[in-house]
């Protein structure tokens, strides 16, 4: 290498590292984050980044790429440039209105996390934040495409159209057609994205070897109220995936955060036979209630609570367990966190909610 390469790839693998420490730290505060002490957060985030941005870009400013990375350059400037604005979004926004300032941080964190994804063969460090610990010394494994398969893998992002919402998915880079594979339909929280709870689960699933459907609930929120609506459009989804990748049917699962945990008992118990197991986390567990639970007893269910829930109490989701018990449903797991409240996923997929679904029987043999 020359020189300049040299000195390019010094500064490059010093803000990998910078970037690595933010992403850690920003998603961990996503999985915390509380409105009543939106302060806290802030000083605790400042406390562990610091006033990284601005001598990041202050670099990038006087670096010069060497030949043939110039392409390279201004694609990592955008990262930067998103994952400062979800930073300076969340710093700076305004406590009498911050769930304003809360989305547009969010969307930042999303578009920034999309663009590194796409750099991450050219980012040695940060290519490991995409794995579970356990998979890092097969990440070459992972990444490298089966011989002769045309089929299209990594992050897609599809459109609505007549007979569906839109979707993102995740395919895994060593996808082969010539095998079957699981498949997670993960569904977003009340006002979210589709695009945006996917990436709380590229990590289990590039790591284990799921592809995951992370749908846009048709309105702002999943059709609770007419839950056929929006059941409609997950399944002809489904369909279209099933015709053109190789997906094992008896391991189809599904999971979901707030609204979509809700929706994940709506989309379970009405279709109990496609699936092999549903996971709702931190659900409206008062739902269950409008909903037919005699045809679905021998459906693996796994509730995840937080005892500090701020959205739906946790006794709500204690008393959907023991109307569940009360039914008699035959496989039913609860499990009660003490420190968490309503927030976002990622620990508690990759910990509990993947190892459940690794655990579970295919429905094709029961």
């Amino acid at each position: 290498m020359t020189t300049t390469e040299v000195h390019y790839r010094t500064v490059l693998s010093q803000h990998e590292e910078k970037i690595l420490l933010f992403l850690r730290a920003f998603e961990a505060l996503q999985e915390k984050i509380h409105f009543a002490k939106v302060t806290q957060h802030k000083q605790e985030l400042f406390d562990q980044v610091g006033d990284l941005f601005p001598p990041l870009n202050a670099q990038l400013d006087d670096l010069t790429p060497p030949p043939g990375l110039e392409k390279f350059h201004q694609q990592w400037r955008e990262v930067v440039e998103h994952l400062d604005d979800a930073y300076t979004s969340f710093l700076t926004g305004s406590e009498g209105n911050f769930l304003v300032a809360y989305f547009q941080s969010r969307r930042a964190f999303s578009l920034g996390k999309y663009a590194l994804y796409n750099l991450r063969a050219q980012l040695p460090t940060l290519q490991k934040y995409w794995v579970l610990p356990d998979m890092e010394s097969r990440l070459a494994e992972l990444e490298t495409p089966v011989a002769g398969s045309q089929a299209q893998t990594g992050v897609m992002h599809r459109p609505a159209t007549e007979v569906h919402g839109e979707y993102s998915l995740y395919v895994p880079e060593n996808y082969d057609p010539s095998r079957q594979w699981p498949l997670i339909i993960a569904l977003h929280g009340g006002h979210g994205r589709g695009d945006d709870y996917l990436l709380t689960w590229i990590r289990s699933a590039k790591s284990k070897g799921y592809i995951v459907l992370s749908p846009k609930s048709l309105a702002d929120t999943w059709s609770l109220q007419q839950p056929g609506v929006d059941i409609r459009s997950i399944l002809t989804m489904l369909e279209e995936l099933m015709d053109e990748y190789t997906i094992d049917t008896g391991r189809l699962f599904v999971t979901g955060l707030s609204d979509g945990g809700t929706f994940s008992f709506a989309l379970g118990l009405s279709c109990p036979k496609l699936f092999a197991g549903i996971a709702p986390i931190a659900a409206a567990g008062s739902f269950l209630a409008l909903l037919d639970l005699q045809a679905s007893k021998t459906l693996p269910i796994y509730m995840v609570h937080g005892a500090l829930d701020f959205i739906f109490p946790v006794a709500m989701a204690r008393a959907a367990h023991d109307l569940l018990k009360q039914n008699n449903f035959t496989d039913l797991t609860y499990t009660e966190l003490p420190d968490w409240g309503h927030a976002y996923t990622y620990s508690i997929n990759d910990t509990l909610v993947l190892p459940w679904f690794e655990s579970q029987s295919s429905r094709r043999s029961t």
